[in-house]
């Protein structure tokens, strides 16, 4: 489990974007009982498919390791919060009062069943529970706000003003004097003849004003004025602030309305439309969702988040398997990705100049500024593949390969790529029908884990990973990092990525401290795939590999001495072990396996 760890730590770090990585990930913390980094990762993993508008899957993921765990509170809570958020009210109460039997005073809990109790209506129920968590902190203006609604909507005028009363002296405590008058005059409004509240009163309009900002002397430096937006303040702070009091007592409609006017207003805020989109998720309004999904998946295309863009059309497919914008646009970002598209035009992608238009067949497709970019991608692939024919003038074949495969990830349809890789022998491998990889069964088997649910989950697409490891690499990985080339090797090993895997092992090799693993782990790999000849390469040049311990060396010559014995090579066997047993008597089973050799031989 610990090295799973590790491998999927690294994976994630390479990979920050890849949820399927997070769920496997946060899988083996909450397997080992390390709930701090679970809750860690799972809050990453929670905002990640949430600002991607996937709820829905992020819903079955609680629930695989709310069961997993037999209903854990660290998962409790998380699970109750976002079925509040999807308005399941009835289902997060059910959630939530399990957890209360294990811990009847999770303060988190009981928050969340009081905005489920306010949501349903259920006022006494929502008192009481605001009541219990008042009296255990009388100084949280949330609660007082929260049993100031409760009296108003019963119409208990003497506990409204009790709440306002309160908050007042809270304020006053605080030191905020113009939220102190605020709510005594509230008091005021309730019970004029309160004699209390209009004293108190008097006492703060009669306290001296607070020191004014010092103006800037004559000749002295202007003080800046902050912009809005540019780490100022949000003009509409105070309008989202509404929509979230809005969305807390389950008004759901006076929400979506108001978002709307705050979108008219700034169609470009990304983060607007998402409260939107989640808005009429909660409404049950699918056509809402999916419209404001697209809107958000074309900003982000604007913004040159590609990557982001891409998933935000993918969940769109989630719910409306058959929607035309979607489909040609994931056909466009990622072609070949969606079953029944037609093919993809090699152009290299220009979020500003994208506009999806109405095509021949009545579908969307992506038109605007394709005549400029077919240019520049024309000039990308003459310049890749004059690149992969220098690489194999020079000998370096295999660097040849990885160039023609990264253009026939672009050009897919590309004649020349594809006669340039069958003339260097590529041959490409056989996929899954499906084209997904269940990721935990080619990672964790080792481990011994499994997680049921996740089958379908289709971040987990082997391309997808591999994609993103990619990106990661080339823009964190540092020159000469080849401690960090080596355990990507590893992870790629694992998940069956046998060419990317040797890729790394290649670049790990160029590094004197991780030579002479690197080439073994090439040799290991090289004999899983019945490629003998490379393998007894691999070996030779870890065998030239200078050391000052015995055992690595021995450690080679045994796995020569193993593959000669393989190959029927008699003589070559008794060789490599006779000096293996010479570089470090008693290693291993040696003089075992020269005992048995010496007898074939003088048997033969």
């Amino acid at each position: 489990t610990a090295e799973a760890q590790e491998l999927l730590g690294r994976m994630e770090q390479m990979a920050p974007d890849n949820a399927a990585i997070k769920v496997h990930l946060a899988e083996l913390y909450l397997e080992d009982g390390r709930i701090g980094v679970f809750e860690e990762v799972l809050g990453k993993l929670m905002l990640q498919l949430r600002g991607e508008g996937r709820n829905r899957k992020l819903l079955q993921i609680l629930e695989g390791f709310y069961d997993r765990s037999g209903k854990a509170l660290a998962v409790g809570r998380r699970l109750a919060e976002l079925l509040v958020d999807l308005g399941e009210e009835e289902r997060a109460l059910e959630v939530i009062r399990e957890g209360l039997a294990v811990d009847p005073r999770d303060r988190d809990l009981r928050l969340l069943a009081l905005r489920a109790y306010l949501i349903l209506g259920q006022l006494p129920e929502a008192r009481k529970v605001a009541l219990d968590l008042y009296e255990e902190d009388p100084e949280d203006l949330f609660l007082l706000e929260q049993l100031a609604a409760i009296a108003q909507a019963r119409g208990d005028r003497k506990e409204l003003a009790d709440a306002y009363r309160a908050m007042a002296k809270v304020y006053g405590r605080r030191g905020i004097e113009d939220k102190e008058a605020l709510y005594y005059r509230k008091v005021l409004e309730i019970v004029p003849d309160d004699a209390e509240a209009r004293l108190s009163l008097g006492e703060v309009l009669e306290a001296p004003p607070p020191p004014e900002e010092a103006e800037a002397w004559e000749g002295g430096p202007a003080i800046a004025e902050e912009e809005p937006g540019a780490g100022g303040p949000d003009p509409l702070e105070d309008e989202i602030l509404e929509v979230e009091l809005y969305l807390k007592y389950g008004m759901d409609e006076q929400a979506a309305e108001k978002l709307r006017s705050l979108v008219d207003r700034a169609p470009a805020r990304i983060d607007l439309r998402r409260k939107l989109r989640d808005a009429y998720e909660r409404r049950g309004d699918r056509e809402g969702w999916v419209r404001e999904q697209l809107q958000i998946a074309e900003l982000l295309l604007q913004e040159r988040r590609e990557n982001e863009a891409l998933r935000a059309y993918q969940s769109v497919l989630e719910v409306d398997p058959e929607n035309a914008e979607a489909r040609n646009a994931i056909q466009y970002l990622k072609p070949g990705a969606v079953e029944g598209a037609g093919p993809a035009v090699e152009i290299e992608l220009d979020a500003s100049a994208i506009e999806f238009v109405e095509g021949e067949a009545g579908e969307q497709v992506v038109r605007r500024g394709a005549r400029e970019a077919t240019a520049e991608a024309s000039d990308a692939l003459r310049e890749g593949l004059a690149e992969a024919e220098f690489l194999e003038a020079q000998g370096r074949k295999d660097e040849a390969v990885q160039t023609l495969l990264r253009l026939k990830d672009r050009f897919p349809d590309s004649p020349h790529v594809v006669a340039r890789l069958e003339a260097l022998g590529w041959a490409p491998r056989e996929e899954p029908g499906d084209g997904f990889v269940d990721l935990q069964s080619e990672v964790l088997d080792d481990a011994g884990l499994r997680f049921e649910g996740f089958e379908d989950f289709e971040v987990s697409e082997l391309d997808d990973i591999v994609t993103e490891f990619k990106a990661g690499i080339a823009e964190k990985l540092e020159e000469g990092d080849f401690d960090t080339h080596y355990h990507l090797g590893t992870a790629y090993r694992e998940m069956g990525l046998v060419e990317e895997a040797l890729e790394e092992f290649r670049i790990a090799a160029r590094s004197p401290e991780k030579a002479r693993e690197a080439y073994a782990a090439m040799a290991s790999l090289y004999r899983e795939q019945g490629n003998r000849a490379d393998a007894r390469s691999a070996l030779k040049m870890a065998l030239a590999v200078p050391s000052n311990a015995p055992e690595d060396r021995a450690a080679i010559l045994y796995e020569l001495g193993d593959l000669s014995e393989e190959e029927g090579d008699l003589e070559g066997a008794l060789r490599h072990f006779e000096k293996a047993e010479a570089e470090a008597p008693g290693f291993r089973d040696v003089a075992s396996r020269l005992r048995k050799l010496r007898a074939v031989r003088e048997g033969a």
